[in-house]
C-alpha cells in the first residue's frame, strides 16, 4: 500500500512506515495538516518512495514484515545519507532503539505510548535537522566547487610563475609583494643552437609542439636540481639558483643541471630530428653573483624577475658557446665553487664593455669520476 497526501505544504515531506493500516492512518491523520505525508506499508514499498521522491524524514515502526526499522535505515542509509530517520517502539523496552540511537544507527527513536504532541515536535525538529543539512550540503557544495576553481587557477598560474614564487606571493600583504630583496645566485642561460634557420621550414603547429616538448624535457633539469625556470624566451630559458628558494649546493645544482640538460636531448632527438632534418643542440652559460630578485611591476601586472650585473655576464657567456653546440661555460666565479667535482678546461676569457678585468671562462665536460674522497661523517682513524 502507498498513498501521498494531496495537500502540498512547504513544511517538509516525512514519509510513515507502519504495517498496521489502522495505526498508519491515524499518524497520518495527525500529521498531514502540518507535513507533506507519504506513507507506505513494507519495506520495499519504503525504499521506493525514497527514489521517487525528495524526502526529509522517515517515521517507521520497529518491525516490519521483512525486516526491523534499525535494519530498513541500515539498508538505506548508504543511499540517502542525508535522511533523518525516527523510530517508534512496539512494545516498552526501549533498550535496544536507545543503542541503535547511541551508535548512530538512527536519529531519534520515541516511546510506544507517545503523544501525539510529543511526535510532532519529535518530526518538526528532525525537519529543522533535515533543512540543516541540506542547507550544509548546498554550502559543502558551493565551497567545493570555489575550492576545485581556486585550485585550478593556482595549477594554471604555477605554470606562468614558479610555485614557490606563488608559495611566497601568498604570504605576503598588500603592497609587500612588491619589495626585493638581494641575493648571490647561479644564473643559467640555455639557448637552441641556429633554431631560426631550423625552424625556417616547419610547420608552426609542429614549431609549438616542439618547443613545449622542449623545455618541458629541460625544465625537468632545473626543477630535479633544486632550481626555478624564471623565463622562457623563445628558444632560451633563464633559470635561478639560488632564488625564490637557496639550497645549500646552489652553484653545484646549476652545473649538474646543465649536464643533466645535454644528456636530454637524446630524448629529444629521437622524436624530432627527423623533422627539422638536423639534430637539436643547446649551448649553456652560467654565472655566480649578487643579483636583485623580487616582484617587479606594478599592483596590475607583476613579473618574478632578476636583475644584476651577474645575470648580463651569465647571458654574454652563453653567447660564447654558439661556436660550440652542446657545450656548458661557467664563469670562474662560479668554478670556484665546484672545481673539485667536474671536469672542465679553462678557455680564452670574456671581455666585457665597461669591465675593467676580463672575466675567466671555463667549459664543463662532467663531473668529476676521480675526486672520491674515503671520509665519511663521524669516522675517525
Amino acid at each position: 500500500m502507498f498513498t501521498i497526501d494531496k495537500m502540498l505544504k512547504s513544511n517538509g515531506n516525512i514519509l510513515i512506515i507502519c504495517k498496521n493500516e489502522v495505526r498508519l492512518r491515524e499518524i497520518r491523520t495527525q500529521l498531514a495538516p502540518h507535513f507533506n505525508v507519504f506513507t507506505a506499508t513494507d519495506s520495499r514499498t519504503a525504499y521506493r518512495t525514497l527514489t521517487e521522491f525528495d524526502m526529509h524524514v522517515v517515521l517507521s515502526s520497529e518491525r516490519m514484515e521483512d525486516m526491523t526499522g534499525i535494519q530498513f535505515f541500515e539498508s538505506v542509509r548508504p543511499e540517502f545519507p542525508h535522511l533523518i530517520s525516527i523510530i517508534q517502539a512496539s512494545t516498552s523496552d526501549i533498550s535496544v532503539l536507545k543503542q541503535a540511537s547511541i551508535a548512530e544507527k538512527i536519529d531519534k527513536y520515541l516511546r510506544v505510548d507517545v503523544g501525539f504532541e510529543e511526535m510532532f515536535q519529535s518530526v518538526r525538529s528532525a525537519i529543522k535537522q533535515a533543512e540543516l543539512l541540506s542547507e550544509n550540503l548546498e554550502l559543502s557544495k558551493q565551497l567545493k566547487k570555489k575550492t576545485d576553481e581556486q585550485e585550478r587557477v593556482m595549477d594554471l598560474f604555477k605554470k606562468y610563475v614558479p610555485e614557490q614564487v606563488v608559495s611566497q606571493t601568498l604570504r605576503y600583504e598588500n603592497n609587500d609583494i612588491l619589495q626585493g630583496e638581494t641575493r648571490i645566485i647561479s644564473v643559467l642561460f640555455a639557448d637552441i643552437r641556429n633554431f631560426t634557420r631550423l625552424s625556417a621550414n616547419v610547420n608552426p603547429s609542429e614549431v609549438v609542439s616542439f618547443l613545449n616538448d622542449f623545455w618541458s624535457a629541460l625544465g625537468e633539469p632545473v626543477k630535479m636540481n633544486h632550481g626555478s625556470v624564471n623565463k622562457l624566451i623563445g628558444d632560451g630559458m633563464l633559470a635561478l639558483f639560488g632564488a625564490p628558494v637557496s639550497h645549500i649546493h646552489n652553484q653545484k645544482n646549476a652545473v649538474n643541471c646543465a649536464l643533466d640538460m645535454v644528456r636530454a636531448l637524446d630524448k629529444v632527438n629521437e622524436k624530432y630530428q627527423p623533422i627539422f632534418d638536423s639534430e637539436i643542440k643547446i649551448g649553456v652559460g652560467i654565472n655566480t653573483g649578487e643579483v636583485l630578485v623580487g616582484n617587479i611591476g606594478t599592483e596590475d601586472h607583476m613579473e618574478y624577475t632578476v636583475i644584476g650585473d651577474a645575470v648580463n655576464i651569465a647571458s654574454r657567456i652563453e653567447s660564447k658557446t654558439k661556436s660550440k653546440p652542446n657545450s656548458i661555460m661557467i664563469s670562474g666565479a662560479t668554478y670556484s665553487f665546484v672545481e673539485d667535482e667536474i671536469d672542465a678546461t679553462e678557455v680564452d676569457p670574456l671581455i666585457m664593455d665597461g669591465k675593467s678585468e676580463p672575466i675567466n671562462l671555463f667549459e664543463v665536460h662532467g663531473k668529476n669520476q676521480t675526486n672520491i674522497k674515503p671520509i665519511r661523517k663521524g669516522f675517525t682513524s
